[in-house]
């Protein structure tokens, strides 16, 4: 069985429940509910069902029973990319210490779950999606009729002009034809947009006085509306 619940807001993670209990499935997708950083949640309770979904689609956070009809949650672990964070939920203790065997197993919680214990797995999945995206520093973009490798360390900021981007490094401008919201989703957590025309690497940032930012010989402005996120980011980097 196959129960997708989407959310109106803009959140941040997907999230796939994989567990032939359906109170267990429920369960867990009411605990999902109560944390606003998820942004839809799928449950199956077939395991054959879940590698269909796995290999079709893109989940930030699975939550995978391990004792599962004909396919244990083991197996289903082998086609789970790097990229996504695992919560092993099961009454099976004995798969602990085999779960240290996977990087993407962030926890490992035995039935019964409450949601206090829940939600501290859910935050060291938050953890480890943050360091993996923060390993990511290529980006592949389109100058005219070719993709670029671009080194995002390299990038000074990116402006946005009309529907294309200019993207600013020490020693040049390379323009693509992309929309910076686009550009936010693909970026990792070292840049920031501090204005609707502009997305600044904090790296690169040598000062912040009276809401503008300094590059090198660069100014670059900070609306109202983004000032209490790039402070907040700039505090967790530092």
């Amino acid at each position: 069985m196959l129960d997708e619940t989407h959310d109106l807001f803009d959140k941040t993670m997907k999230c796939l429940i994989i567990d032939d209990d359906f109170l267990m499935c429920d369960l867990l997708k009411h605990f999902c509910n109560k944390i606003d950083d998820i942004s839809s949640i799928t449950a199956t309770t077939s395991a054959f069902e879940s590698i269909n979904l796995i290999n079709s689609s893109s989940f930030d956070l699975i939550l995978l029973d391990y004792n599962l009809p004909d396919i244990n949650g083991k197996e289903i672990l082998n086609i789970i990319e790097d990229r996504t964070a695992v919560i092993m939920i099961t009454s099976n203790k004995d798969f602990a210490s085999d779960s240290y065997n996977y990087d993407q197993i962030v926890d490992f919680l035995v039935k019964p779950i409450n949601f206090s214990r829940f939600y501290k797995g859910f935050q060291k999945a938050q953890n480890y999606l943050s360091k993996y995206q923060r390993k990511d520093s290529r980006l592949f973009i389109k100058d005219r009729n070719k993709l670029v490798k671009l080194d995002l360390d390299e990038v000074l900021y990116f402006k946005s002009e009309a529907n294309y981007i200019s993207i600013v490094l020490k020693d040049k401008k390379i323009l693509t034809l992309m929309t910076l919201k686009e550009l936010e989703m693909k970026l990792n957590d070292e840049f920031q947009r501090v204005h609707r025309s502009y997305i600044v690497n904090l790296n690169k940032i040598e000062a912040i006085d009276n809401n503008t930012i300094f590059i090198g010989e660069e100014y670059i402005p900070v609306s109202q509306s983004y000032e209490k996120d790039l402070l907040k980011k700039i505090n967790l980097l530092n």
